[in-house]
């Protein structure tokens, strides 16, 4: 139930359209009509104070009295109008902000049934191949072990079946699928050392710099891999001449910076589907996936970037 509750970022953004295109709607035609209702309003006292000044001065002459002299220029009071065209603004905002943010919750109904159903979609799928992924990657292990000839194959396919299983796990993080995550204490030195090793065995060109102290951070350890691993990835793919990838460990802080190609939309790294450069490999689900692992897993994820420059990506533990 708590997925069907909370809305997602895109859902937000779009909720917030239709909000300031309804109540902007209402205000345009408040404007309007109040204005309208301000020189017809104006209007009508002015022409009420000129006859009134005229029958003034009809009646003075008539009585034939000494003073009596007509008035030329008319200044009306029009405190009346505006503490009038005040209340009903007052009246608006209370009338109409529920109802702009009742026609906008019912706008976007059917992008959240959407929404939810290819959700469960990706989770059953996602859920469905667990199994085939699982059965090769025991099987390869088991020939691995016996078979001393071909063993660099068997790696390759290992690889291969724990590169699905990371997809599956970046596809789950998309869907939110996890409503609850279990949360312990993580060693971010020693699951970072295990990651840039496996890396260097695809990239043993690659070189790091590392700056690491230990410390122990409480988070889900899996999205913590999944994280770390995807943007030490994003840093490898982007990165230019095979400059070194700089990995620091400070105080509730690890910041990954490369001097790559650098990103000319920093905000919108984090949108499912976004690729700047389609020639190097990648589905944009990467970054978007990260984002929700993050989210869930109290981090704060920061991006500084530079076009020919690099990128600097800072992840703060809260």
């Amino acid at each position: 139930m708590g997925k069907d509750i909370f809305l997602k970022r895109y859902e937000k953004t779009a909720l917030i359209r239709f909000f300031a295109l309804f109540f902007g709607a209402f205000m345009l035609m408040f404007l309007l009509l109040s204005t309208l209702y301000y020189f017809q309003e104006s209007s009508r006292l002015t022409k009420e104070l000129e006859i009134s000044s005229k029958m003034n001065y009809i009646e003075c002459m008539r009585l034939e009295m000494d003073e009596c002299s007509e008035e030329k220029s008319i200044k009306i009071n029009l405190n009346i109008i505006h503490k009038d065209i005040l209340y009903a603004f007052f009246l608006v905002l209370f009338i109409f902000i529920p109802i702009s943010l009742g026609l906008s919750l019912f706008s976007i109904k059917p992008v959240r049934q959407a929404s939810i159903m290819i959700d469960n979609f990706i989770a059953n799928i996602v859920h469905d191949i667990n199994t085939p992924i699982a059965t090769i990657m025991l099987n390869a292990k088991s020939l691995l072990k016996r078979e001393k000839n071909e063993p660099k194959k068997l790696n390759r396919i290992l690889s291969s079946s724990q590169q699905l299983s990371d997809m599956q796990h970046d596809l789950l993080a998309l869907a939110d699928e996890k409503d609850e995550v279990i949360f312990e204490k993580v060693k971010i030195l020693s699951t970072i050392i295990d990651i840039i090793e496996s890396f260097k065995i695809q990239y043993p060109t690659q070189n790091f710099e590392l700056h690491l102290q230990e410390q122990s951070i409480t988070l889900n350890p899996v999205d913590f891999k999944r994280i770390v691993q995807n943007l030490i990835s994003n840093a490898i793919k982007y990165n230019r001449h095979e400059n070194s990838i700089k990995i620091q460990i400070l105080p509730m802080q690890l910041i990954i910076e490369d001097k790559g190609k650098g990103i000319l939309n920093p905000k919108k790294v984090f949108n499912r589907n976004y690729r700047e450069n389609y020639t190097i490999q990648g589905n944009g689900l990467g970054l978007a996936s990260v984002l929700s692992m993050c989210k869930r897993n109290h981090i704060k994820i920061d991006i500084e970037s530079q076009l020919n420059i690099g990128t600097r990506i800072i992840l703060n533990f809260c």
